[in-house]
Order: C-alpha cells, then structure tokens, then sequence
C-alpha cells in the first residue's frame, strides 16, 4: 500500500504551531535547507518536509513527537548537498511542493514510488512543448489546453523521481501510454512506452485528483490510501 497526503503549505504549518512549531518535527538539517531559500521558497521546503516525516511516523506506527528524530536522508548522490530524494530504512518515500501545495507519499521498501503536484500557471511557458513532450505525444496535446499539458508534465515528473534520476533524463524522451481503465470512476493511469529510456522501463502512473494537476508514479501496483492531515498530527 501507498499512503500520501495532500495538503497545503499554509495547512502544515497551522498544524505543526500546535504542537510548539515546524522545529519541533523536522531535523537540524531540514531547518538549515528551509532557511536556505528565502520567503515563500523556504516556506514550502519547510512544510514538505513536515509533512512527510509526519506521514513516515503516521505510517510506521510512531507519535508526531517522533516524526523529528526518524532517519530520513536527503543526501544528494551526485554532489552530497541536502537537496536529493528522501531515503529512510524499509520504506520508499517521495515528496513534491508547488506554490502553496504539499504532496508527500510513503510506500513499500521494494516499490520505487515518486510524487509530483504542480499549481497551474496563467499559461504555458515558450518552448514547453519541445521540453517537454515526446515526438508521439505533439500530436495529442495540440489543443493548447494549460491543464493537460501541466498533468503531463506531473507525470513525467512523477516518473523521473520515482526512477532516481530527475531531469537527469530528459523529459522528452519519456514516453507515457495511456492504458484503458474498465470502470470511468477510477483515475486514469499510464506506463512507460517501450522506447522511453531503459532506466525508467517498469514504471507506471496515475492521477491524483485535486485541485491542480497530481501525479503518483510506481514500479508496482498497489493500492493507494489518501491520509488526512487531521490523522498524522491530531489536534490535542
């Protein structure tokens, strides 16, 4: 099973003053990266991480008052700084911020999993398109429409983090296929096409739904439980 939470920068942060603030929950090496990036940027770095060390305690069985001291490592693989993809022991872990929007997941050990939400611009940025998109995938978004193409690149998103690789890969070589779904309630899902990069074979993702564009991605199926802030970090 996968467990995410989806919630908001201002929302964490609220939450996490109850219980004698944001310090209380993260480690000194998330305070030193939240303080790092200035105003709003900091904001956000601070609640992401809030909010998946309290959904890593909610999901192990531990106490918010725990969520500080559990071993989550960000360690960059290529330059050692702390901005890499969260690792801690017998999980998988992903986490995505987007203005004032927070998604962090929390999945089985041996299941590469990634998150991405993005809030959605006034309109789409010059040279989108030829970032962005496969050659297969112009012809499909050719409507100009700012939300599909946002969902898309959540996706992809999704993918690349789930694979390790971050836009280490560029996205458009990444090819997603849509794959049929027998009953119209379930989110629409896809999987990597067949000549995406070999790093990313195996992978598959989903929507998530929400305000603006969310995506899970996943080397396996699994079942996806949606936790509430109220659950990870009750109000006393």
């Amino acid at each position: 099973m996968i467990c995410i939470l989806g919630t908001t920068v201002e929302s964490v942060l609220d939450r996490a003053r109850t219980v004698g603030g944001p310090a209380a929950l993260v480690s000194a090496a998330d305070l030193a990266a939240a303080r790092a990036r200035r105003g709003a940027h900091g904001e956000r770095t601070l609640a992401g991480r809030v909010a998946l060390r309290l959904l890593l305690a909610h999901v192990q069985g531990d106490e918010p008052a725990d969520a500080a001291h559990l071993p989550v490592d960000r360690t960059c693989e290529r330059c050692g700084a702390d901005h890499g993809r969260p690792r801690s022991p017998r999980v998988s872990l992903s986490s995505s911020t987007s203005q004032r929007h927070v998604l962090v997941a929390v999945g089985p050990e041996k299941v590469r999993i990634g998150v991405d939400a993005q809030a959605l611009p006034a309109s789409i940025w010059p040279g989108f398109d030829t970032a962005v998109l496969h050659p297969r995938e112009h012809r499909l978004h050719d409507d100009g429409d700012v939300r599909a193409r946002i969902a898309l690149w959540t996706r992809k998103e999704a993918v690349l983090k789930a694979a390790g690789v971050g836009l280490q890969v560029d996205p458009s070589h990444l090819c997603l296929e849509r794959r049929p779904v027998p009953d119209r309630s379930q989110q629409s899902w896809w999987t990597v096409s067949g000549e995406s990069p070999p790093q990313l074979q195996g992978l598959h993702v989903r929507d998530l739904p929400g305000a603006v564009p969310r995506a899970l991605a996943a080397s396996a199926p699994s079942t996806v439980r949606r936790i509430a802030l109220d659950a990870v970090l009750p109000l006393s």
